[in-house]
C-alpha cells in the first residue's frame, strides 16, 4: 500500500513538473508591463532615452499596447535670417520630446522556443516644450531664440525580439523609426532594451 501511494505521488509530481516545463510562455489573455532604456538617433547624434509600456495579449500573436517615451534631446537644424546679417544662417539646437502612442505588437512565435520575434506599428503624439536657446555666430554677439511648444502626430514602425525567461518574466530588444508631422518632419529612430512582467 505504501509503495503504491509513493509511486502515485512520484508520478503526480513528475507529471506536474513535465507540464510546467512544456507550458507555453506565449499566452493569450495576459497583460505585460515593463520599462526600457536605450538611445535615440535624431539629426546629430545618439542620445539616451527611456520609457514604459503596457500590452494586452488578444491572442498568441496580437498584442495591442500603449507606450510613453522621453527623449532628452532630438537634434534640430534650421536656416534663419537676421536683420543684422546679410545671408541666412544655419543653426543647430536640441529639444527634449515626450512621446505617447498606441499600437500593436505582432508576435511570431516559433513553437515553444523562448525567443520570439515581433513586428510593431504605432501612432500617437509627440510633444516638444517651449524652449529658449542662444545662437553663437562669429563676429556677432549671441542671439537669443525661442522655440514654441508643439504637439504633433507621429507614426512609428519597427521590430524586436522577446526572450521569455519563464511564464512571468522576460526581456526584449527593439528598434523603431519615427515619422513625425508638423514642426518635426525629419525621421528619427530609437533602439531600446527592457524587461517585462506577464500578469494574468
Amino acid at each position: 500500500m505504501k509503495f503504491t501511494l509513493r509511486a502515485l505521488l512520484l508520478a503526480a509530481v513528475g507529471a506536474f513538473a513535465l507540464s510546467a516545463q512544456t507550458a507555453s510562455v506565449v499566452r493569450s489573455g495576459s497583460y505585460e508591463v515593463g520599462g526600457f532604456v536605450g538611445a535615440s538617433y535624431g539629426i546629430d547624434d545618439f542620445r539616451w532615452m527611456g520609457g514604459a509600456n503596457v500590452t494586452y495579449a488578444a491572442n498568441k500573436y496580437i498584442l495591442p499596447y500603449a507606450e510613453f517615451s522621453y527623449f532628452p534631446g532630438i537634434g534640430r537644424k534650421q536656416s534663419r535670417t537676421f536683420p543684422t546679417i546679410a545671408k541666412p544662417v544655419d543653426i543647430s539646437y536640441n529639444i527634449p520630446l515626450t512621446d505617447f502612442h498606441g499600437g500593436v505588437h505582432i508576435r511570431m512565435p516559433i513553437r515553444e522556443f523562448p525567443i520570439v520575434p515581433y513586428a510593431v506599428v504605432g501612432v500617437g503624439m509627440i510633444h516638444a516644450p517651449a524652449r529658449q536657446f542662444n545662437v553663437n555666430i562669429d563676429g556677432f554677439p549671441p542671439i537669443s531664440l525661442n522655440a514654441d511648444a508643439t504637439t504633433n502626430a507621429a507614426v512609428n514602425v519597427g521590430g524586436g525580439l522577446r526572450y521569455y525567461i519563464n511564464q512571468r518574466f522576460g526581456v526584449r530588444a527593439e528598434a523603431k523609426v519615427y515619422k513625425p508631422t508638423g514642426q518635426f518632419k525629419e525621421t528619427f529612430g530609437k533602439v531600446e532594451f527592457g524587461f517585462f512582467i506577464q500578469l494574468r
